[in-house]
């Protein structure tokens, strides 16, 4: 990395749109939900509901919560972004310091190789200095990410450095004089070295993904390598043994930790009780060299853990009821009683960071989208710090119902009923299933296509549905090609899913809520395994879509070596010869009895190809069926306005297969 020059930041800028804030007096327009509403949402954090990507980053002195702010154009076919300040306490405005950098499509590493085609927005790392007047962060571009410094005294903004490739993991040494990050920088030699060989052809081995390369891809084994930078100059300093904690806190935690949290002698983790990829957490307690057990039910499940300033009291934060749906906080005096639960909400509560008397964290509930919000400590009561949408709180959503039920073999499942806004009793709707996870805001599903608010404007009643989570009847502890392998035998684990499915689609019909003969499934990923699965297997459905297509023994073929071994090892068939069998039940193209359905595929240019075969057969039997291809897009789709097309496509298809209600205007 170097330091680079004025005119190199001037260009930098010129790559980028600066988001602005919404006035936060907005009051939005009175009207159903529509999906240019929940494409235009602005958002932070990453897509999902976990603690990392960090939502935020709380200063030092818990004056101020930083966060990266972004908004899709489909228009530009492209977003904005902007770093932004919350004052925690008093009251104080959010004020934007510097845009946010280009949101990129993301990268994994897995199954032996890395640069795999993911699609999630690349994260913004965002870290303060020890004394909280220094705020360094990056932004990410697409041909480099490059770290910078904003100082909250003299009000300036610079960049540091810049790098070829991600930044993964970025920190302050512990006299906040120099910058720690993590990458990897022999990503690029790994890359020419590929080019190379190609001069001489290429061996075709576990390294190729022919799904969206006909290269191979890097070596999962290129390493992460930590280094440090002169926080003034930008020059590169020796990386010492002292940074290795600051820059990786998890180094410290005792194995398989889920959390941890220190001070002074006393230290508190949680961790299952043995490697079996199933096993709970539990929270355990150490002061000094004495441990001290917690056995109350609520110490199970413990996802985030924070002391108070004085070491006396440990706060924690936990998962639990049916599919771990709820969200609970609890304060606890190790040695002196049991713990005291301060909150339990089916919102999604995540990022969490403590701040004295208040805990900050990110929120979502299922007709809101995600806020910054302090839980109090004392009362669980919660207090808005930021809500980057206060125009959609005017907005008409439709009712949302949790559902609880338990399937044909007793497995515990919950989900989402959304029925459109002024629905009247005793009409039935036609029923649009939304995978496969349900906490949080009901946006769009996993992979965020199937705009659930805007579908039940339409007349739609949409079920966002949960999956629940095979459970083995061994009680013996399981790694996850085990727990994998397990779950494939007799396609336990897809029958519980589709029996799942079966269960709450009856329970709707019982209540006159549906029309049996009108219900779609939609899927992404394992969804769409699920959806396919049940089509094969059912005929509970009459229409599909599907972001993922689709398995079949082409399909893997297709997919290279690595992901076929994968698949192998977790007892998939191995060869043409012995797979008959298995995909009669497993393969939409090969069941026997699948019933003809009208089926919608929308399809990532990295994923298409697996989904051919299928496409081919099906068509060429006569199914209904339409695919379309979303060019320069990963697992998850991320382009702006390819969102807004499936969105639109998605809605414009499921009202001519299932002829709802008029539509409720909407944006």
């Amino acid at each position: 990395m170097v330091f680079l020059s004025l005119l190199g930041i001037a260009q930098a800028r010129a790559e980028t749109r600066q988001c602005r804030l919404p006035d936060l007096h907005t009051v939005g327009e009175e009207r159903a939900i529509g999906a240019n509403d929940l494409m235009r949402l602005r958002d932070f954090g990453g897509l999902g509901l976990g603690n990392a990507p960090a939502p935020f980053a709380l200063s030092p002195d818990r004056r101020f919560a930083a966060l990266q702010l972004r908004q899709a154009d489909p228009a530009t076919d492209s977003y904005c972004t902007a770093l932004v300040l919350m004052p925690v306490r008093g009251g104080g405005k959010p004020y934007i310091i510097d845009d946010a950098g280009m949101i990129i499509a993301s990268t994994s590493t897995r199954y032996g190789v890395t640069d795999l085609p993911l699609g999630t927005p690349k994260p913004a790392l965002i870290a303060w200095n020890p004394v909280g007047r220094l705020l360094a962060y990056t932004k990410s571009f697409p041909d480099r990410s490059e770290i910078w410094i904003h100082d909250l005294v003299g009000l300036k903004s610079r960049r540091l450095s810049s790098s070829p490739v991600d930044v993964e993991a970025l920190s302050w040494s512990d006299d906040g004089e120099r910058l720690l990050y993590a990458s990897r920088r022999d990503l690029p030699a790994a890359r020419d070295a590929i080019m190379a060989e190609g001069r001489s052809g290429f061996r075709y081995d576990g390294r190729f993904w022919p799904l969206s390369s006909d290269m191979p891809l890097p070596s999962a084994d290129v390493p992460l390598i930590d280094q440090s930078l002169d926080a003034i100059t930008g020059q590169t300093q020796p990386f010492r043994p002292s940074d290795k904690l600051a820059l990786h806190p998890a180094v410290q935690w005792p194995s398989a930790s889920v959390a941890f949290a220190q001070r002074g002698s006393r230290t508190a983790w949680s961790a299952p009780a043995d490697e079996g990829i199933d096993t709970p957490s539990r929270l355990q307690i150490r002061m000094g060299n004495k441990p001290l057990p917690c056995r109350t039910a609520s110490c199970s499940g413990v996802n985030s853990l924070w002391w108070s300033d004085d070491g006396r009291t440990l706060y924690f934060q936990r998962r639990t009821g049916v599919g771990n749906s709820l969200t609970e906080f609890f304060a606890w005096v190790p040695g002196r009683n049991v713990p005291r639960r301060l909150l339990s909400t089916t919102d999604a509560l995540f990022g969490c960071q403590y701040a004295g008397d208040e805990i900050i964290c990110a929120q979502e509930a299922s007709n809101t989208p995600r806020l910054l919000v302090a839980i109090s400590i004392r009362d669980g009561a919660r207090r808005l710090l930021l809500d980057p949408n206060p125009e959609y709180a005017a907005l008409e959503p439709g009712t949302v119902r949790r559902l609880e039920w338990r399937n044909d073999a007793g497995v515990a499942a919950f989900g989402d009923l959304v029925l459109p806004p002024r629905y009247t009793p005793g009409h039935r709707l036609p029923l649009v299933i939304v995978q496969y996870q349900s906490r949080g805001f009901l946006r769009g599903g996993t992979g965020d296509e199937y705009p659930i608010q805007a579908l039940a404007a339409r007349g739609f009643a949409v079920l966002s549905f949960n999956r629940p989570q095979w459970r083995p009847a061994t009680d013996e502890p399981l790694n996850e090609k085990e727990y994998l392998r397990q779950s494939m035998h007799g396609f336990a684990d897809r029958r519980d899913v589709l029996s799942s499915l079966r269960q709450v689609i009856r329970q709707l019909d019982l209540e006159g809520l549906i029309d049996p003969l009108r219900v779609a499934i939609t899927g992404q990923s394992d969804g769409a395994v699920t959806a396919t699965f049940a089509l094969a297997n059912s005929t509970l459905f009459s229409a599909a879509i599907l972001s993922t297509c689709c398995e079949s023994e082409s399909g893997l073929e297709i997919s290279g070596e690595a992901l076929d071994n994968f698949y192998i090892g977790i007892g998939y068939p191995a060869t043409r010869a012995s797979g008959k069998p298995f995909w009669r039940v497993a393969s939409l193209v090969d069941a026997p009895d699948a019933r003809p359905v009208p089926l919608l595929i929308q399809a990532a240019s990295s994923e298409f190809r697996m989904g051919l075969a299928t496409y081919r057969d099906l068509r060429r039997r006569g199914w209904p069926i339409e695919m379309y291809i979303y060019p320069d897009e990963g697992h998850v789709k991320l382009h702006p306005a390819h969102r807004a097309a499936i969105y639109d496509r998605n809605i414009q298809w499921l009202e001519e297969q299932l002829n709802p209600l008029p539509a409720t205007p909407g944006g």
